[in-house]
């Protein structure tokens, strides 16, 4: 590696690094915020974020679009604030959650997931046409999932997971790593019926 190179990425590591300690000190500042309305700031500045790096070379190479649904079979950590609007947003429309398969997807961890049956795999929020039927409310880890290799290698029986390649954004990654530290992570079940009123 060239000096010059050498130089260059630890100027970048370093901006990240201010990035990321600007994000937990932002964060640590409004963790009593009123749940649903932090989710709304973090979705919005997320998609800022991604907007941005859309415009970037490389970018038109994510292959994710609407009812390629792999990745929603598999184990969401979200955090506390965004299962209270997820829920509040359902309500609101009048929707209700399937409280059944929140109660037997929440006696799996990210490590068991795939023992629980199929049809239990997939999120409580994917319909029957593969989409997301929360797309707007989806939570921050969905919203930086963005796959550039073939959307086969991401159905994870078909066992070709080594050849899934992705698009890093890494100031969305350093925004996800400060929240990750500040609100911490739930699996989405448990988050959910927390929001839900406790134990459902």
């Amino acid at each position: 590696m060239s000096e010059d190179s050498n130089s260059a990425r630890l100027r970048r590591m370093a901006e990240l690094r201010a990035l990321y300690e600007g994000h937990v000190a932002r964060f640590r500042a409004v963790v009593m915020q009123e749940p649903a309305s932090l989710a709304r700031e973090a979705h919005a500045e997320m998609e800022a974020l991604l907007e941005q790096d859309r415009r970037q070379p490389g970018a038109d190479a994510v292959r994710c679009t609407r009812g390629c649904s792999h990745c929603c079979h598999g184990p969401v950590e979200i955090r506390a604030h965004e299962a209270v609007l997820l829920v509040e947003q359902l309500q609101a429309a009048g929707r209700v959650l399937d409280v059944e398969k929140l109660a037997r997807q929440s006696r799996y961890s990210v490590d068991t997931w795939r023992e629980q049956p199929a049809a239990d795999q997939a999120c409580v929020f994917l319909g029957n046409d593969g989409a997301c039927t929360v797309y707007d409310m989806r939570p921050n880890a969905c919203r930086k999932l963005l796959v550039t290799s073939d959307p086969q290698h991401c159905d994870i029986p078909r066992g070709e997971y080594e050849k899934i390649e992705r698009r890093f954004c890494w100031e969305a990654e350093m925004l996800e790593s400060a929240a990750l530290e500040v609100f911490g992570l739930q699996l989405m079940p448990l988050a959910l019926r927390a929001a839900l009123g406790g134990d459902r």
